[in-house]
C-alpha cells in the first residue's frame, strides 16, 4: 500500500502536508516582519528579527483522529530521514 502516489484507492490526502510541506507566513509580534511557518510545523522563525512565532490557529491534523495514523507517522519519519540536510 502506498499513501504518497496520486489519488487511487489507497491514497491519503492528509499526508501531503507532511511529505511535501508548504510554507505560510504570519506577522511577527515582535517586529511586524514575516514569520515563516511550514505546514508540518506549529512554530517558525521571523525572517527579520529571528523571533519565534506560531500559527494563529492550530491546523487539525489527520494524525490526531485517523485509524491509520501510526502507520502514516512511520512513513512520514522515514521520508524525512531521506531528505538531505
Amino acid at each position: 500500500m502506498t499513501f504518497i502516489q496520486a489519488p487511487k484507492e489507497n491514497y491519503c490526502p492528509g499526508i501531503e502536508d507532511f511529505v511535501r510541506p508548504s510554507v505560510a507566513y504570519e506577522v511577527c509580534v515582535s517586529c511586524g516582519g514575516r514569520v515563516e511557518i511550514w505546514s508540518d510545523e506549529e512554530t517558525g522563525e521571523c525572517l527579520d528579527c529571528g523571533a519565534e512565532g506560531g500559527k494563529k490557529e492550530k491546523t487539525p491534523s489527520c494524525l490526531e483522529y485517523c485509524e491509520y495514523a501510526d502507520k502514516c507517522n512511520g512513513i512520514i519519519m522515514m521520508k524525512r530521514a531521506q531528505i538531505p540536510k
